[in-house]
């Protein structure tokens, strides 16, 4: 029991506690006065959110999944990575109105980047998403496993300083 929440509030402060861990990507176990079915995706971070896009790619049954989760990354309009191209946009203007030297020359970068790194990931992922839904088209007809077993993930590089990137 807490001092600060009324006795007939503390179920509803429990579920909310829960949708927020679950939000977050943390399995719980719950009683079920304090369970809840979903998660509120409003406390889901941007990073959390690519994190659990990437964990259903993973966990992806079939190409057409996996396709379709990709959209999600390369959507034109709210993709990830035209959203991705907007921030770097937005810290090159920031950078421009700083007045600098140097603040010129990272505006520069940012802009680099958005212009002429992106657009080959996004290629290479559209191509890749269009692979997955031309597979998908030609093994609808064939019995067996979608998709192969998932790699498990690299282990962290480690810099000459010793850290891990």
């Amino acid at each position: 029991m807490s001092p600060t929440v009324l006795p007939t509030d503390q179920a509803a402060v429990a579920q909310l506690a829960v949708a927020r861990l679950q939000a977050a990507g943390y399995q719980v176990e719950a009683d079920a006065e304090c369970a809840t079915p979903t998660t509120q995706d409003r406390y889901v971070t941007d990073g959390r959110s690519i994190a659990n896009l990437a964990a259903a790619i993973r966990d992806a049954a079939s190409p057409a999944e996996v396709s379709d989760r990709l959209e999600e990354v390369t959507a034109a309009h709210d993709g990830i990575l035209a959203a991705l191209d907007q921030l770097l946009h937005s810290l090159a203007a920031v950078y421009d109105g700083l007045g600098g030297p140097a603040d010129r020359h990272v505006a520069a970068r940012m802009r680099y980047l958005a212009e002429h790194r992106l657009g080959p990931i996004t290629a290479d992922l559209l191509h890749t998403r269009a692979g997955l839904a031309d597979r998908t088209t030609a093994t609808s007809a064939r019995p067996g496993p979608a998709l192969p077993a998932a790699a498990p993930p690299a282990s962290p590089a480690h810099t000459a300083s010793g850290r891990t990137r």
